[in-house]
């Protein structure tokens, strides 16, 4: 006799993870999938005290899993100052001003600032809506800084402060600090600005898990345990919500390895994650991997080039890496050998090419071992991007990122734009793919990064009218890049939960019921339209764990 089912939803058409079905409706028991077949065949399964779902037509699909992505911080941030819907400089403004009255007094952080909008913001700015207080902004790309002159003060950074390794003080014509600080330059302020508690970095991880369920997120990979950026570790967070079950969603974690590790320190370093990774695992919190930010970002000339930016012909900068090769070879080695996968953010070509060449030492060295991540892409040669499949190394797509930016170009040029995010290049080389956000780096709508990998154009933001008719990609170039619905889908549902929860991630019959269901089907909609696709119903384990207007959930009838 067959199971009965606690949940069915009916009424729409299955992606099961590869491919888009013939199947309508899905039945789930306590936490797997019963029966994935016709609406017919999973009604037979419901009781009078059945949930279901009518998913109106809409995509029945594995949850989204964020290969990538910062909640814990993202959280917090949202619960402070969040800059990231701020639409002009008068509005990012005017939510500065509201949060300074809002929080009283101390430090005023937050971030989420667009260089595109703020190029080159500068403490006076600061100084002009909150002159009597500290304040430390970062970009949306936290990798830059923006202070004002009691921050300064407060971290004695001055005229006379050296600037430090992998990092910049931007100075005036005089000088002085302006208050934009890139990369380790940022740490001179992060350092005293106060930990945010673990009280504040629970309740932000609960806040995130609540604004990633109503997007159809169902677990996801903390990029960053460790401090960092002065930034208190959140590894506390996790255990808390974990051990008290406010956490639900399945995650896991990546060990920060700090900027300027040496190739001597590298043995200790390893020896200490062992000991986390055993820690973390014992309180139910899987921590195999560990993150190195091999580079910075183009926006602050700090990816790490195999040619000089183009403002720099004369001087011929072309970026830094973070650490000197001989580090890099080393800990990827002995982590490798230790069982731990590497997930590594590199935005700069030449960053790419070195990664690329240690992991190739440590393959042959090893043999197989753990499934190594590069993530952002953002600049691969040719050569380079061929590689990734013969190393079994999985590309980490932010694939908001791939539209144009004219910013970008401004600095790297346009062949290079060109070259950058190279998604079908790479998985025809037989690489896999999972996908993530970086949020709160930017939004951690999957729908609107499928978007991008499928057209590699952005849509509007919210409010703004689109154009009439698509988008053409930039070049010729970035639409063979392009990524087809299926493929892009997959990536951030069972090639993200394979990466980095180290399951299927498929939805099929014995899986987790972890999954979403869509507003509509993408498949049915014209390639410039998948931007408007939201979630209308997520659940977790079995769980209805979020529900928007739109789906119809209701408890039959006893």
């Amino acid at each position: 006799m067959a199971e009965s089912a606690d949940l069915v939803i009916t009424g729409g058409r299955v992606f099961d993870g590869d491919i888009r079905t013939q199947s309508t409706a899905v039945a789930v028991a306590r936490n797997r999938i019963i029966r994935v077949g016709s609406d017919e065949d999973v009604r037979a399964l419901a009781h009078a005290r059945t949930r279901t779902i009518d998913a109106d037509g809409g995509l029945i699909h594995p949850g989204f899993v964020d290969a990538h992505v910062h909640a814990a911080f993202a959280g917090v941030e949202r619960m402070s100052l969040d800059l990231s819907a701020a639409r002009s400089v008068a509005e990012m403004f005017d939510l500065i001003r509201q949060a300074a009255a809002r929080h009283g007094s101390g430090w005023l952080t937050g971030g989420g600032w667009d260089h595109e909008l703020l190029p080159t913001p500068t403490r006076q700015m600061l100084d002009e809506i909150v002159p009597d207080r500290p304040v430390a902004l970062s970009d949306a790309g936290h990798h830059t800084l923006w202070v004002n002159s009691a921050a300064l003060a407060l971290a004695g950074v001055d005229r006379s402060t050296p600037q430090p390794h992998n990092g910049h003080i931007h100075v005036d014509e005089r000088g002085e600090p302006t208050g934009y600080l890139n990369e380790s330059a940022a740490e001179l302020v992060g350092r005293v600005i106060p930990d945010a508690t673990v009280d504040e970095m629970h309740a932000g991880l609960l806040n995130a898990q609540d604004h990633l369920r109503s997007l159809g997120i169902t677990g996801w990979h903390e990029a960053i345990l460790g401090e960092f950026n002065g930034k208190a570790d959140c590894t506390p967070a996790y255990h808390r919500a974990i051990a008290d079950g406010t956490l639900t969603s399945d995650v896991s974690g990546a060990l920060w390895v700090p900027p300027g590790l040496t190739e001597a320190e590298v043995p200790a370093l390893v020896d200490r994650f062992i000991d986390l990774r055993a820690q973390n695992a014992a309180a139910g919190f899987p921590t195999s991997t560990a993150k190195a930010m091999i580079d910075g970002v183009p926006h602050g000339e700090t990816a790490a080039l195999l040619e000089p930016y183009c403002n720099h012909g004369d001087d011929g900068f072309a970026g830094e890496l973070h650490f000197d090769e001989a580090a890099i070879r080393a800990f990827v080695s002995q982590l490798d050998s230790a069982g731990f996968a590497l997930h590594l953010h590199i935005m700069g070509d030449r960053g790419v090419r070195v990664a690329l060449d240690a992991i190739e030492a440590a393959r042959a060295r090893h043999g197989v071992g753990p499934r190594h991540h590069i993530a952002h892409l953002s600049m691969v040669r040719p050569e380079d991007a061929r590689r990734f499949g013969p190393l079994n190394i999985t590309a980490n797509i932010q694939g908001l990122w791939a539209a144009p930016d004219p910013f970008v170009v401004e600095l790297i040029g346009q062949e290079r734009m060109e070259q950058g995010y190279p998604f079908r290049a790479i998985a025809d080389g037989g690489a896999a793919l999972a996908m993530g956000s970086d949020w709160p780096v930017s939004p951690a709508d999957p729908w609107l990064a499928i978007h991008v990998a499928v057209n590699r154009w952005a849509p509007p933001p919210p409010g703004v009218p689109a154009l009439p008719g698509p988008t053409a990609p930039a070049t010729l170039d970035a639409e063979h890049q392009s990524l087809g619905l299926a493929q892009a889908l997959g990536a951030y549902t069972s090639g993200s939960t394979a990466l980095v929860l180290g399951r299927p991630g498929r939805l099929r019959v014995g899986e987790r019921a972890d999954l979403a269901v869509a507003t509509a089907d993408p498949f049915d909609l014209p390639p410039e339209a998948i931007a408007s696709v939201r979630t209308a119903a997520t659940v977790v384990r079995g769980d209805i764990v979020f529900r928007a207007d739109s789906a119809q959930d209701q408890g039959r009838d006893a």
